[in-house]
């Protein structure tokens, strides 16, 4: 199965995350870059949203692995996958 942005939007708010525009940001660049690091994702992510933080995107990250929408092979968290 696919994910979509509206799937994990759901599901975030199913488990009582709050949906923010940073976040939304990111869900965005990692499911179109889904082989980049959490580094490069806050690169693309900073483009659109110049006052994001790489802590944000690793909380983003560690949020979907613990509801269980993102594995530790989806997405890297140095340059060497």
């Amino acid at each position: 199965m696919q994910l979509t942005e509206q799937h994990i939007v759901a599901q975030l708010r199913n488990f009582g995350y709050r949906i923010t525009n940073q976040k939304l940001v990111i869900i965005k660049n990692i499911l179109n870059n889904p082989n980049s690091t959490a580094k490069e994702i806050f690169y693309l992510s900073k483009a659109s949203a110049p006052n994001i933080n790489l802590s944000t995107v690793y909380r983003t990250v560690r949020d979907l692995e613990k509801i269980g929408l993102l594995g530790s092979r989806n997405i890297c968290f140095s340059s060497v996958c």
